[in-house]
């Protein structure tokens, strides 16, 4: 069985190698599976920036990180309590949307 996406149907879907493929559907193999951005988010729970690596921004991910050591050290006055949670809760949203935009951005992609 082969992944492929249809352009005509807008889906994802499992080809037997000996299948015939209609010809008026436009069928694209997929070559790498889909990230998950609920995967994104979990990752980024766990650690800050790690969401970012996984959706394929190396340097946003280790700019996070970086970050949230900076905040880290801004704790010893009050306000890196605030910063640290904040830059936590970005990270999380922001691999959720970075990997939800991709997956947009795909589908528009071949839609055209």
């Amino acid at each position: 069985m082969e992944k492929a996406y249809c352009k005509t149907c807008n889906t994802d879907a499992e080809l037997h190698t000996m299948a015939k493929i209609c010809p008026e559907h436009s069928i694209e193999k997929i070559k790498n599976k889909r990230k998950s951005p609920i995967l994104a988010a979990l990752l980024s729970c766990i650690i800050p920036g790690l969401g970012q690596v996984y959706a394929g921004d190396i340097f946003r991910g280790l700019a996070i990180i970086a970050a949230l050591g900076f905040s880290f050290c801004l704790m010893a006055l009050i306000i890196g309590f605030f910063t640290f949670f904040g830059i936590w809760i970005f990270a999380v949203a922001d691999a959720y949307n970075m990997v939800r935009k991709q997956h947009e951005n795909k589908v528009a992609s071949l839609s055209h």
